[in-house]
């Protein structure tokens, strides 16, 4: 399976946002603030030119801890036909290869309780901070220090 990993526009990933992370909601609820900034990012993976997959990388100030010079990740999702194929490790690779290409120091997240052991395993650090995002579900702060 050859996967394509790509910058894409926001708008391009609210379709996998709405089927993975928001229960089939309305597409207003995939759109996350700061998505259309010119300082954020996304990034697609594609098999056979159909989107499976995406992340985002928003330039947002750490919400629990001091981190200078951050990018939080939000979004993280792969269509459940292609989960445990590889694909989410190729994305969040792909995420911390832009950051650190960037200059970024450090990146950051709300990890749903059910992804957290996925980051953990990316040496991403775990503060022991946990906490209830309404209509989505419990979360984990994590962070990792590219820098």
């Amino acid at each position: 399976m050859s996967v394509l990993l790509k910058k894409v526009a926001a708008n391009k990933l609210f379709e996998i946002r709405r089927k993975i992370l928001r229960n089939n909601s309305s597409y207003k609820d995939c759109q996350f603030e700061g998505d259309n900034k010119n300082s954020s990012v996304h990034i697609g993976a594609f098999i056979n030119d159909v989107i499976i997959g995406g992340v985002s990388l928003l330039k947002n100030k750490s919400i629990h801890k001091d981190l200078k010079n951050c990018y939080q990740l939000r979004g993280m999702c792969v269509l459940k036909n292609f989960q445990n194929h590889g694909i989410g490790i190729k994305l969040l690779n792909e995420a911390e290869r832009y950051c650190s290409d960037s200059g970024v120091n450090n990146i950051w997240m709300n990890a749903r309780k059910n992804a957290a052991v996925f980051y953990l395993k990316s040496n991403y650090i775990d503060l022991g901070i946990r906490y209830e995002i309404k209509g989505i579900g419990q979360h984990h702060f994590l962070y990792k220090k590219l820098k």
